[in-house]
């Protein structure tokens, strides 16, 4: 508004000058006139150089504008926002990024920490994910979820068509036991790791040729490990040491059904079960298979329960 009332007013000044000038022109031949026009003339000069000279320095417009500015400012509306850059991505061999969860802490999935896990020992937590290119990796913890050593790498992909995911993690004396699926060549693997997070040993193949594992359970007894591993039809159970070996052949329960999901995998001191929901018929099937030994079963069934039918 300033530079505007100012480029006004000397616009109208240099008019009214300009007019003076040319009635004194039409007695030009007079020489005390054309002292007049030669003052006027300096005048105009002078005045509209002073007036630049007072002009203040025009600011140059900003490049881009943060959202928050064109939705508060009124006179902008419509204005197309800058694109912000994103937030640098956590790099894979780090830690997932933490929050607080209650008393306890959680962490959350991202492109490069997928299927995130946690399990809680003495003062430990120890926290497993997967990325989509590189492999399966694990970290040590308090319990605050500060690192205790540097995230370590349990398996890396070797090939195009082997895939690792769906890691599960339990807590083991000093240490922490990690199962997960290769869907792509049908294996369910498994890897102890220190409380400090250093690997212990390789990690080895528990079974192969499984058909199609999208999930794995696993539960420690103070002795052995057990790995419950979902498959498209089916559940797939056995038993392996710390070693990761397998103690048994492997069973094989509800061969050639549509299993929901493994809902636990539990020690009664005696002996292990296994509890399960499988799709039939419109309703969701709830059972419990209880390995007595390995090649004697108790099969117990709970009643239906109507499933939602999608169309």
């Amino acid at each position: 508004m300033h530079d505007r009332t100012r480029r006004t007013v000397l616009t109208l000044g240099c008019l009214g000058l300009m007019g003076a000038s040319l009635s004194l022109a039409a007695c030009s031949d007079r020489p005390e006139v054309q002292r007049s026009v030669a003052q006027v003339q300096r005048a105009v000069g002078e005045g509209a150089q002073g007036a630049l000279a007072q002009r203040p320095a025009r600011q140059p417009l900003p490049v881009a504008l943060e959202e928050s500015a064109v939705q508060n400012a009124p006179s902008l509306n419509g204005a197309v926002p800058a694109i912000l850059p994103r937030a640098a991505e956590i790099p894979v061999s780090a830690l997932p990024r933490l929050h607080p969860d209650g008393d306890a802490v959680a962490f959350d999935s991202d492109r490069n920490h997928q299927d995130v896990t946690t399990a809680r020992s003495n003062g430990r937590l120890g926290v497993a994910w997967h990325d989509a290119s590189e492999g399966m990796w694990f970290a040590s913890t308090d319990l605050q979820g500060r690192p205790a050593a540097a995230p370590v790498q349990l398996r890396a992909i070797v090939s195009e068509e082997e895939g690792l995911s769906a890691p599960a993690v339990v807590a083991a004396g000093d240490a922490f036991g990690v199962a997960w699926v290769d869907a792509e060549n049908g294996r369910v693997r498994f890897q102890m790791v220190g409380a400090d997070g250093a690997s212990r040993g390789a990690s080895t193949i528990v079974h192969e040729g499984l058909t199609d594992p999208r999930s794995v359970a696993l539960v420690y007894n103070g002795r052995e490990f057990a790995v419950a591993a979902r498959l498209g039809e089916g559940v797939y159970f056995t038993r392996v040491d710390a070693q990761g070996h397998r103690l048994d052949v492997g069973q094989l329960f509800a061969e050639g059904e549509s299993v929901d999901g493994v809902e636990s995998v539990r020690w009664d001191g005696r002996a292990w079960s296994v509890a399960f929901s499988v799709a039939r018929e419109g309703a969701v099937e709830r059972r419990e298979q209880r390995v007595t030994n390995a090649r004697s079963m108790a099969l117990h069934l709970s009643r239906r329960v109507p499933a939602p039918l999608f169309m």
